[in-house]
């Protein structure tokens, strides 16, 4: 049951647009830049065989930028680097950058301002973890389970501004499926002077993103297993002595945004029994499930997705009615109006063929038991009792209407809305500022 439950999550999750991390530019994040317009960049360069390609680039107005040098290569060959693609600062004979001539002469230094040194200080971290499944694994308990090695990177910002703390505030970053983070914010955490975690959940166990391929074996990493990581990575920071133990959040986009949330969870603490708590959840256009134990840490969680999100915005809406009912007042959704999934990522105008309906409820039972359960209760339909999600043991007609709305397909768009990002923003910086900086 376990490996072919990861096909739903697997549905609900993913998406064909993510590439590869950057992995041949170094960590240390050199200067940030500002985009001052929208634009489109073409960058071309040399292939192997001696051929030219090419990428076009879309940027956003207010989008930042970080400058990184290359693994391997002389000092002076920088690059730019958004959460999508990486090119050149200065253009080469094997490489060239220039803008789209729809928008005049105008030249990338024009465009890209603002530059301002921010060379971070970056410390690997390593903390013993678990491979687990889904719900009813982390219900069984992690004794059965194989011990492998987390790691992540510590990053500590270095302006002028920030010297002097001796104890510094930290964000834990959560990735989406793709394998990145939206790097703004991780940017603007650093010039607020706020440390931030990043946890390679994806690379401590040998993928850079999750997939699906019925000809391979099965790839896909739940969201509890990033719940795992990263509490006990929590427990390993609060005992760093740069750290202040008593200021330390986590925020997460799509996949990562479900981890934010379960990390507040008592369904998972208990089990994991995490020494530390998050004093901060913010999870963007996350999916979200429910349970039976619906005790959470006393910690504010703050959701923020659209109204045409292909993640159902209601499973979330009535996860938080769950938290009022516990007197929970700190536990908050906002749903912004006709905005996607991905709102905030630039150039993310693309479509997915996913379709989950609204009466997807994925609910787990004190006993580790899986149901979908949709407000019909006579449909309501136990997962685990029929073998996993391609088993057999259970009422056809109730399987297939689970499948139906668990596995729905058809044309979902993806797009980034510069309000709802700008909304984003502030909501953001007023969270970060109340609970992690005063």
């Amino acid at each position: 049951m376990k490996i072919l439950y990861y096909l739903l999550i697997f549905s609900i999750f993913s998406t064909n647009s993510y590439a590869v991390p950057f992995k041949w530019l170094k960590n240390e994040i050199l200067e940030v830049c500002k985009v001052n317009q929208n634009v489109r960049i073409t960058s071309e360069w040399v292939k192997d065989n001696g051929m030219w390609a090419s990428i076009t680039i879309p940027l956003s107005k207010g989008e930042l930028l970080s400058v990184h040098l290359r693994k391997g290569k002389k000092n002076d060959w920088r690059w730019y680097a958004t959460h999508n693609d990486a090119f050149p600062v200065k253009s080469t004979h094997y490489h060239k950058n220039s803008i789209n001539k729809k928008y005049g002469n105008k030249k990338i230094e024009d465009v890209i301002t603002d530059c301002k040194k921010a060379k971070s200080k970056v410390k690997k971290i390593k903390f013993n973890t678990n491979d687990i499944f889904i719900q009813d694994d982390i219900f069984d308990g992690l004794e059965d389970n194989k011990k492998i090695k987390g790691f992540g990177n510590l990053i500590f910002p270095v302006q002028k501004k920030c010297k002097g703390i001796k104890k510094y505030p930290v964000m834990f970053l959560i990735h989406h499926s793709g394998g990145r983070i939206m790097t703004d914010y991780k940017h603007i955490l650093h010039d607020m002077c706020i440390a931030t975690f990043e946890p390679f959940i994806f690379k401590s166990r040998g993928y850079d993103k999750n997939f699906y391929d019925r000809s391979k074996k099965i790839s896909w990493i739940s969201p509890h297993v990033g719940a795992l990581d990263s509490l006990r990575a929590l427990d390993i920071l609060s005992k760093n002595k740069s750290v202040d133990s008593t200021k330390i959040g986590i925020m997460g986009w799509s996949w990562g945004g479900t981890v934010a949330i379960e990390t507040q969870n008592y369904f998972n603490l208990d089990v994991i029994k995490p020494k530390n708590n998050f004093k901060l959840h913010l999870a963007l256009y996350p999916f979200c499930y429910h349970y039976e134990n619906t005790k959470t840490t006393d910690a504010p969680l703050l959701i923020l997705m659209g109204d045409k999100d292909y993640l159902p915005h209601n499973l979330c809406e009535e996860y938080i009615v769950t938290q009022k009912d516990l007197k929970k007042t700190n536990k908050q959704i906002i749903v912004f109006k006709n905005t996607t999934h991905f709102y905030d990522k630039t150039g993310s105008n693309f479509e997915d063929g996913i379709k989950i309906s609204s009466e997807c409820r994925v609910y787990t039972d004190n006993n580790g038991q899986i149901w979908v359960r949709p407000k019909d209760k006579s449909k309501w339909f136990n997962i685990s009792a029929n073998g996993g999600w391609f088993g057999n043991k259970g009422d056809k007609k109730l399987y297939d209407h689970s499948m139906k709305i668990c596995w729905g397909y058809g044309s979902s768009l993806n797009k980034k809305n510069q309000v709802a990002y700008e909304k984003t923003l502030k909501i953001f910086k007023e969270n970060v500022n109340k609970y992690l900086l005063n």
